[in-house]
């Protein structure tokens, strides 16, 4: 399924909480053209569903003896061997053993709502990283709870929460439980929540990283540990999708992502999108074709359109660049006219020691991680305009990001600063903006990724991490169990597989690599792969602006965001944002977002209050 909406009213208030149930409905109609593919409604709760573009997804599903009820977004797998699809059953385990029972033994990327009429409580369970995204708000005579936070937003008066927002403008992530509305504020992760009446009654954790025992995986028992667990997580998802569709880069990820498919005798085609030069582009394709493996190549949109960046609202609400998201779609929505579900190697980085240059040379020390080091380096590394925010409320980014990955690691201090480097990036980053990603992607079809299941993600996290530094986990799974991939050359010159006296030749692109590298410490966006044929293609901020109704949307007196930042430099920026020599073209696109987000969100509830 790929969205829903529940509200659960306060005692006495059934007929608010129905007319809120209405005004979401309303939304979802309007803003989305969605109508719900299912529903439950009676005193203590209302619940919706809404199928994914592609129209998969199972729709509000009850139990007749005792009239509860499921809601099941995303794709998930329990150990018993049901997967989505058997929502039925789903229902039933948790009827019989409770909500803890059935999340201890659901892998994927997931958020399940039971409505439980014995109780008369509505029991929410998210995924072990919160990357399916799942938004509450308390309302005078309500919880309403979404896959949407803009949907949320428009159902009552809001207010911006200008730490959100600032970390959205500068950094196109939104970290913790925040939004950009203080309102509303998102569930964590590996989370069981209990809410009745207007209250979240209980709420607690059935996994935490803490539980778990690093660098007890050594040598080739943990090169074949990952094997096994990210094969047989290839069959589980081909029992359920017979046709998948899996990204093929040059990187490492991908092409761990398709071994695994192959060597778990899964034929699954392939698929990649950039410009004709880029190194991803032309390295996919020679491997597809090395594989026999049917590839499909989209190339990077040469133009878009105010009506493009508008669409993909209602995916994303606003919550991740819009202009970056037009592209995303287009793909997707292709891809999904022909395949049943996308397979990314998000998350495959964990095997990989991502970011732990940082932590050079005490790599695996037991002692508490940098905080202010990291977050300067990648979380506060990006370039941006603060001038636009009201001196009052403007944060000193490296300040809050440290804070942020300090809060994060609460608990895990005495761990190695390996494990809480790894832990922070899973619960920061991948879970709000890969989880972004994903969880509007999710409406238009299944995506999932396999290296975050449950049992390949802790097999990643409990290896040695000398056995991850430089790749070489991934080095030695491919050379053992894929090597016609692990000889194929990355997109940075050198092969997949480790280094060794017979092909230490082909290693020489390592040090022009190393080189660019540091050239680019502080460049880039937080760490992200930039495509080389970038340069050749109309900046996406020139051509938007060639229409009168981005001048209109951005003018600084008709705009929402106006009341809310420094009037001057707002006007300044938007002046300036208009030369092709700009430097702040992602902040632009940030900015341009928000504001299509609080127009939506205002009219909506101007609609709803008339």
């Amino acid at each position: 399924m790929g969205n829903f909406l529940v509200v659960v009213p306060a005692m006495g208030r059934e007929a608010e909480a129905r007319k809120l149930f209405q005004a979401g409905l309303g939304y979802a109609q309007e803003v989305r053209a969605q109508n719900p593919s299912g529903t439950a409604e009676n005193d203590w709760a209302l619940a919706a569903s809404f199928a994914r573009q592609n129209g998969s997804g199972a729709p509000v599903v009850t139990d007749s003896s005792t009239g509860s009820w499921v809601v099941a977004v995303g794709t998930w797998f329990h150990g018993d061997g049901y997967a989505s699809g058997a929502e039925e059953r789903l229902l039933q385990q948790y009827l019989s053993s409770g909500a803890e029972k059935v999340a201890g033994g659901i892998e994927g990327f997931f958020v399940l709502i039971f409505g439980d009429a014995r109780t008369r409580e509505v029991v929410v369970v998210t995924d072990i990283v919160g990357s399916c995204h799942c938004f509450q708000r308390s309302l005078p005579g309500a919880i309403a709870l979404s896959g949407s936070s803009l949907l949320l937003a428009s159902l009552e008066a809001f207010k911006l929460d200008w730490v959100g927002c600032q970390e959205f403008l500068h950094t196109g992530i939104i970290y913790e439980d925040r939004t950009c509305y203080q309102e509303v504020r998102k569930l964590g992760p590996a989370g069981v929540f209990r809410f009745a009446g207007n209250d979240l009654k209980t709420s607690q954790r059935y996994w935490h990283a803490a539980n778990l025992k690093p660098e007890t995986l050594r040598g080739r028992s943990a090169v074949d540990a990952l094997w096994e667990r990210v094969t047989s997580t290839a069959k589980s998802i081909h029992r359920l999708y017979a046709k998948p569709v899996c990204d093929l880069t040059g990187g490492y990820d991908s092409r761990a992502l398709v071994a695994a498919f192959l060597g778990a005798g899964v034929y699954c085609a392939t698929a990649v999108s950039g410009s004709p030069e880029d190194a991803d582009v032309t390295i996919s394709r020679a491997l597809a074709e090395k594989l026999s493996l049917r590839h499909l190549y989209t190339e990077r949109a040469q133009n878009i359109s105010i009506d493009q960046v508008q669409d993909s609202l209602a995916l994303t609400d606003g919550e991740y660049d819009l202009v970056d998201y037009v592209s995303i779609r287009a793909v997707h929505r292709s891809l999904s006219e022909q395949f049943e579900i996308s397979i990314n190697g998000s998350f495959g980085e964990v095997a990989r020691g991502y970011w732990w240059e940082l932590l050079f040379p005490l790599i695996g020390a037991r002692e508490q991680l940098d905080a202010r080091k990291v977050s300067l380096r990648r979380y506060a590394a990006q370039s941006g305009d603060a001038s636009i925010i009201p001196p009052g409320e403007r944060l000193d980014l490296v300040d809050h990001f440290a804070g942020v990955i300090k809060r994060t690691n609460a608990g895990l201090f005495n761990y190695p600063n390996t494990f809480q480097m790894d832990h922070a990036y899973l619960m920061m980053r991948m879970q709000r903006w890969q989880g972004r990603i994903a969880s509007s992607t999710n409406q238009i079809w299944p995506c999932l990724s396999p290296f975050m299941f449950r049992s390949v993600l802790e097999t990643m996290l409990q290896t040695q991490s000398l056995l991850r530094w430089r790749s070489l986990l991934i080095r030695k799974m491919l050379r053992k169990f894929s090597p016609g991939m692990a000889e194929h050359r990355l997109e940075h010159g050198f092969p997949a597989e480790p280094a060794t006296w017979r092909n230490f030749h082909r290693f020489y692109p390592l040090a022009d690599y190393f080189g660019r590298k540091v050239r680019n410490k502080f460049g880039g966006r937080l760490g992200f792969h930039h495509a080389a044929g970038h340069d050749r293609i109309v900046n996406p901020r020139l051509q938007l602006w060639r229409d009168e109704r981005v001048q209109e949307l951005l003018r600084p007196a008709n705009m929402k965001l106006s009341a809310w930042m420094e009037p001057a430099a707002l006007e300044d920026f938007l002046k300036r944002s208009r030369g092709e020599n700009f430097q702040l073209s992602g902040q632009w696109g940030r900015l341009l977002t928000l504001e299509c987000a609080l127009r939506v969100a205002t009219r909506q509830r101007q609609k709803y209050s008339a």
